[in-house]
């Protein structure tokens, strides 16, 4: 049965990665030996692994170099827009009832793909933290916490994030 659920999830995720494309949303290529998946592709299928789950029934778009929401937080790096039985973006809504789900990057922490690999850390906690509001989970303010509203050093980093990027790490030392 975990076996069944890991592929299941595994499957769901081919329909969430996406290239970091500016202002689009793009399905990904698949991976080659020779090509490792983007870096938003490779933090979505980490945050996968780290809630078992997959939100909005696979249907996730995922964008890059977005324009900050207006009204955010000029440091907000990410958002999530979606519907619910109760309203846009309302976390009261069973995660369920989520529609027309976007994880946005904004345009000034991570302009470009290498941006996003040279902080690859911080991006992957960062999707982790997203995928968790469009699987209903508010902000925790325990210290270490992924759900934390902000980041303030590397004790939020789920081991997930980690081992990708070591994996990530090797993966660049041997197609040189």
């Amino acid at each position: 049965m975990a076996l069944l659920r890991t592929f299941v999830v595994a499957a769901l995720l081919a329909t969430l990665a996406v290239p970091a494309a500016a202002g689009a949303a793009q399905r990904a290529p698949k991976p080659t030996r020779a090509s490792a998946p983007s870096p938003l592709a490779a933090a979505t299928n980490a945050a996968a692994r780290y809630w078992g789950a997959v939100p909005c029934n696979g249907h996730v778009k995922v964008v890059a170099r977005q324009p900050l929401a207006k009204g955010a937080d000029p440091t907000t790096d990410a958002w999530v827009t979606f519907d619910s039985s109760l309203g846009a973006n309302n976390l009261a809504a069973p995660a369920g009832s989520y529609s027309n789900c976007t994880i946005s990057f904004g345009s000034f922490r991570w302009p470009t793909a290498s941006s996003m690999s040279e902080d690859w850390e911080l991006l992957c906690t960062t999707m982790v933290h997203e995928v968790g509001h469009l699987l209903g989970h508010a902000h925790d303010l325990t210290p270490g916490s992924v759900m934390a509203p902000v980041f303030t050093d590397r004790s939020s980093v789920p081991s997930v994030c980690r081992a990708a990027a070591r994996a990530r790490a090797a993966g660049r030392a041997s197609a040189r």
